[in-house]
């Protein structure tokens, strides 16, 4: 542990302020490295190299100051962290004055220190845990399982549990777009509210991307565990639009039992994000096996998507107004008055626009074979948007 010169400048900066008295901070080489008389910097401070040497704080009078190159009359104490010394303040002006004040200071320095090296000690740990979670999700070849594994039960991470994956996405601003460090340590606590936080692993991606891996031996079921995370997951919205001034949308993937399963699981969240926007799912939480559907409409070519498109919709595609209708009818069950509320229309008008539907289409939207066929194509044009 060092005294790096941002900690000694902040100390320097709060004793003048609060004392009125010039101070200097030295390494353990006796070289003033912040100093309230900035023209003292770099310079040699031959009473540091003799408080180095014997672990002593050393008195410093008028009479003193031609014995030791570089010093002023005052206080010279060592600063320790761990019983060894790395580094030594200077208070100058009398003795009387400076004593009680410089005994204050070398105890505040020393308490920062050791809040410093805490701080890096988590800040180390935690960037260990978001690597391993990059290891995990990239896919992982079997012959490197066991260094995995190893390298999890140094973290207390064991990986042989069965997990899930969950990605945040975040919605941009300015908060948002913070530094690593700043975006890290608002939303890190968010692993406390999961079952088992000591198992819970939280990564950043960019500045817009989290992924969470928590573990699900707790739960009876998946869908206990569904059901579950669904619940976290609002109270982690709750939490992003109360710090960031953001909303968010979390995607949630199936159980995987075993560690090789998270990478795939990854992607299909991947996936499943890009479309959710294209797509009419307006809930912000969406698990895997609620988009089934959509996700393996997903998967049809190109070429079948348009010719569907075109033989179900016609030339309803250029009323988007009119599939928007349509889309909240089937979202409301076919139930016309919950369908005109939800659109804050009347049920007149909702009326006359599916009369106006159903000329565009081969048969009416509101039999179910037909129903059934337009969603579909419905949602094949969603996602050529």
């Amino acid at each position: 542990m060092i005294v790096t010169k941002q900690l000694a400048d902040m100390i320097v900066k709060k004793t003048k302020e609060l004392t009125q008295m010039n101070m200097n901070v030295m390494d353990k080489e006796g070289v003033i490295i912040s100093s309230s008389d900035p023209e003292r910097i770099g310079k040699l401070h031959e009473g540091a190299i003799e408080v180095v040497r014997t672990g002593e704080e050393i008195i410093i009078s008028s009479e003193m100051t031609n014995r030791w190159a570089g010093t002023k009359p005052g206080i010279n104490m060592p600063i320790l962290f761990h019983n060894e010394i790395i580094g030594v303040i200077g208070i100058t002006g009398q003795e009387a004055d400076v004593i009680p004040f410089g005994r204050a200071v070398k105890m505040m320095t020393e308490m920062l220190l050791q809040q410093s090296y805490l701080t890096e000690q988590i800040e180390m740990k935690e960037r260990a845990k978001a690597y391993l979670v990059h290891e995990m999700i990239s896919g992982i070849e079997h012959s490197s399982m066991d260094i995995l594994q190893a390298r999890g039960q140094l973290l207390g991470i064991d990986l042989t549990l069965p997990r899930s994956i969950m990605i945040i996405q975040l919605g941009m601003n300015d908060r948002v777009s913070e530094s690593f460090n700043q975006s890290y340590y608002r939303l890190m606590d968010i692993t406390q509210l999961f079952r088992s936080p000591k198992q819970t692993l939280l990564a950043q991606f960019g500045h817009d991307r989290w992924v969470v891996i928590t573990e699900l031996s707790a739960y009876r079921n998946e869908q206990h565990a569904k059901k579950d995370l669904i619940d976290i997951s609002a109270k982690i919205m709750k939490t992003i639009s109360d710090r960031l001034q953001t909303d968010a949308r979390i995607a949630l993937g199936k159980l995987c039992k075993d560690v090789n399963e998270l990478g795939r699981s990854f992607h299909e969240l991947l996936h499943m994000l890009e479309f959710a926007c294209k797509m009419p799912i307006k809930e912000p939480i969406i698990h895997i096996d609620d988009a089934s559907l959509e996700m393996i409409l997903s998967e049809i070519s190109d070429t079948s998507r348009e010719r569907m498109i075109e033989e179900e919709l016609g030339e309803l595609i250029h009323y988007p107004d009119l599939i928007d209708t349509l889309q909240a009818f089937y979202d409301c069950d076919m139930n016309y008055s919950e369908t005109a509320r939800t659109m804050g229309i009347h049920r007149n008008t909702l009326m006359y626009r599916l009369d106006r539907i159903d000329s565009f289409l081969k048969a009416s939207p509101k039999q179910f074979r037909q129903a059934v066929r337009t969603q579909l194509a419905i949602l094949l044009y969603k996602l050529n948007m």
